[in-house]
C-alpha cells in the first residue's frame, strides 16, 4: 500500500515554445510542440514517487489514447494507478502550456474527466487511503471530491496537504480538514486579501490563514524559497540558485516533495526545504514530469545546499 496518495488531476500538456507569450489577439510563430504527461495530480505523484516514497494516483481519464499515455507514464514512474480509471464519454483533461524563455508560461486547460470525477470515485479507492501517511490534494477536480478525499483522510489518520491551485474560495468544512495548506503568492493573495511581495507580507498571509482555521500555512515564494506557519513558529527556507528554464511544474514539484518528507516523518523544516530543493531543480528542465528529480539526483544536490 501507499504512503501518499495524490486525489487530483490528470492531463496531458501540449507544450508550446514560443519567443514570448502572445498578447490578446496577437499571432506568432512558436519553435516547437512537444506532448508530455501532466496535471497537477499527477506531477504531483510522480514527484513524490521519484524521489522514493510509495505512491498512488487516484483520477479519472478518458478512454483515448490520451489516457493510456498518462496511465503508462504513471507506471513507468512507480506510481500505483490502480484509482486512475476510465470515464466514457469524456475525454482526457488536457493543458495548453505555451512557454517563454526565462520559464515564463500561460495555461489553458480542458477539464475533460477530470471536471467529471465525483465523490464516488474517492470512495471506491477507499482501500488505497488504509495505510497511507499523507494524502495530497489540489483544485482541478470537483470541490465536493476533494472535500471527501480530505474526509476519508482524516478517518484514516493521515495528514491532508492541500495546494489550493487554482486558487478559489474554500469552504470553511474543507478548511478544518486540512493540515498545510500550500499557496504561492497569487493564490495566498487570492485566499487572504494580502499582496505577497515578499517575506514579510507572506508572513502576514501565513497568519491570516491560520485564522481561517488551517493548521499550517507554508507560503512558496519562487526563487525565494518559502515561508511557513503553525505550532512550530514562523520561519523562512531559502531555494537554492538555479538557472531557470521552465517554472511549469516547480509547485508540484514542491508539492510532491513535501508529501514525501512528511510521509517519512521529517519535520516542518525539513519538508519545506525537501520541497523548496525540488522546486529548484525541477525549473532547471523543461516540460513538466520530464523535470520532476529522481532521489539520488535530488540528495546529492539537498546535501550540496
Amino acid at each position: 500500500m501507499a504512503d501518499v496518495v495524490v486525489v487530483g488531476s490528470l492531463n496531458v500538456d501540449l507544450v508550446v515554445r514560443a519567443p514570448r507569450l502572445p498578447n490578446s489577439g496577437e499571432t506568432i510563430s512558436a519553435q516547437s510542440l512537444d506532448t508530455v504527461p501532466g496535471g497537477k495530480g499527477a506531477n504531483q505523484a510522480v514527484a513524490a514517487a521519484r524521489l522514493g516514497v510509495s505512491t498512488a494516483m487516484v483520477g479519472r481519464v478518458g478512454e483515448d489514447d490520451f489516457g493510456q499515455l498518462m496511465r503508462k507514464s504513471l507506471g513507468d514512474a512507480g506510481v500505483d494507478v490502480r484509482g486512475v480509471l476510465p470515464v466514457a464519454g469524456q475525454s482526457t483533461g488536457v493543458a495548453v502550456v505555451i512557454v517563454a524563455p526565462g520559464g515564463q508560461n500561460a495555461i489553458l486547460a480542458v477539464p475533460g474527466a477530470n471536471g467529471a470525477m465525483g465523490p464516488e470515485a474517492v470512495g471506491e479507492a477507499r482501500p488505497l487511503f488504509s495505510s497511507a501517511r499523507v494524502i495530497l490534494l489540489q483544485l482541478e477536480i470537483p470541490m465536493a471530491t476533494v472535500i471527501r478525499a480530505a474526509q476519508l483522510a482524516r478517518e484514516a489518520g493521515a495528514l491532508v496537504v492541500l495546494d489550493p491551485a487554482p486558487a478559489r474560495p474554500l469552504p470553511a468544512h474543507l478548511i478544518r480538514l486540512v493540515d498545510f495548506v500550500t499557496p504561492n503568492e497569487v493564490e495566498a493573495q487570492a485566499l487572504t486579501g494580502i499582496t505577497v511581495r515578499g517575506r514579510k507580507e507572506a508572513a502576514d498571509a501565513a497568519q491570516e490563514l491560520l485564522g481561517q482555521g488551517f493548521r499550517r500555512a507554508i507560503v512558496k515564494l519562487g526563487p525565494e524559497g518559502a515561508l511557513f506557519a503553525g505550532p512550530e513558529g514562523t520561519a523562512h527556507v531559502p531555494s537554492p540558485p538555479v538557472k531557470v528554464v521552465d517554472t511549469t511544474a516547480a509547485g508540484d514539484a514542491f508539492a510532491g516533495a513535501l508529501a514525501a518528507a512528511l510521509a517519512q516523518g521529517l519535520d516542518l523544516h525539513e519538508a519545506v526545504q525537501w520541497g523548496c530543493t525540488a522546486g529548484a531543480l525541477a525549473v532547471t528542465r523543461p516540460g513538466a514530469q520530464p523535470s520532476l528529480p529522481h532521489r539520488e539526483e535530488f540528495l546529492r544536490f539537498l546535501e550540496g545546499r
